[in-house]
């Protein structure tokens, strides 16, 4: 199990063990490794439907205690970048039509990023939403499809089996039906007190992410337009008027560090480059390395194999994407 986490930052001390803050390309990189290694066609939905309410963390007692499924709903909206940063639901109802129930299209969209989504990953979150749904809001929603994107090769019949549901094909993305005809009912045994706390916990904690989130991106930026391999602690504090420690005083509270952060940016960029089909000497030339060994070293511990072997890997993305 260990070789799925290899060179992945924060699993230095041993095997599935993670400390600190796990960056989306590791993240998915993780679930590349891993979906490469299994062989699970379904590895992601056996995962998924593991999982239980609990497994949303603060959104649960949250959710649990709404007045109402529809205010639930939103909530996961607003709230659901503190479950996870590799995407996002968008919601899109279809009103009833004589006697057939109206229906809300929940459709995955994924996080972009130079590294694309597995998509096991995809099917992790998508089965362990629908898990949720039906623990916390029994009938009052009820899950009426599960959707597939096009040109995905899954066996639709044992996904079937898995989930207890019909299966179609349809559009670019994971996601599932849902019959809302009783979504304005009140979520039975809430209480209002606890749904104030869950609220108010909630809303400090996005607020507090946003905030980290915001120092976060200065610091990649700083990194990104400022020697990229060449950049450092102490110029970049001084860019944002911090003394050294108080910015590692800072990073530490999210979880991160600026060598960490230093190299998630470069690791985005060297995907972009071989999105591009450049060489490996290039990137090292783009990325301020001063000689193509160092490069090459740095590359093997951040990905687990040579740039020529990651070519290889389909998760690269055929379009290339915007600069970085």
């Amino acid at each position: 199990m260990g070789a799925i986490v290899t060179g992945l930052p924060g699993f230095e001390q041993g095997a599935l063990r993670h400390r600190g803050r796990l960056d989306l390309i590791s993240a998915r990189q993780l679930w590349h490794t891993a979906a490469r290694m299994s062989d699970d066609p379904l590895l992601g939905v056996q995962i998924g439907l593991q999982q239980d309410y609990r497994s949303i963390g603060v959104l649960a007692p949250l959710l649990w205690h709404c007045p109402s499924v529809k205010l639930a709903l939103q909530h996961v909206t607003t709230f659901q970048t503190l479950i996870s940063e590799n995407g996002v639901f968008r919601y899109d109802q279809q009103w009833a039509h004589d006697a057939a129930p109206a229906v809300l299209r929940c459709r995955y969209e994924e996080t972009p990023a130079p590294l694309v989504a597995n998509p096991q990953q995809i099917l992790s979150v998508v089965a362990g939403t629908i898990q949720y749904i039906r623990s916390l809001f029994d009938q009052q929603i009820i899950v009426l499809t599960l959707v597939l994107p096009k040109g995905v090769a899954l066996d639709r019949r044992r996904l079937g089996d898995l989930f207890g549901l019909p299966v179609t094909v349809s559009g670019d993305r994971f996601g599932f039906d849902l019959d809302i005809t009783h979504i304005d009912s009140p979520i039975a045994g809430c209480d209002e007190t606890l749904y104030q706390l869950s609220l108010n916990y909630a809303c400090q904690l996005l607020n507090a992410k946003q905030a980290g989130s915001e120092q976060l991106l200065r610091i990649r930026g700083y990194i990104a337009n400022h020697g990229l391999a060449q950049a450092g602690l102490d110029s970049c504090a001084r860019t944002l008027n911090l003394h050294p420690r108080n910015l590692q005083r800072q990073l530490a509270e999210q979880g991160a560090s600026f060598r960490q952060l230093k190299e998630e940016v470069l690791k985005e960029v060297t995907i972009h480059e071989l999105n591009l089909k450049a060489s490996p000497e290039q990137i090292a030339a783009r990325l301020g390395y001063s000689e193509a060994s160092a490069f090459y070293r740095a590359f093997r511990s951040w990905f687990g194999v040579s740039p020529r072997q990651l070519t290889q890997h389909a998760y690269l993305s055929s379009q290339p994407q915007a600069d970085l």
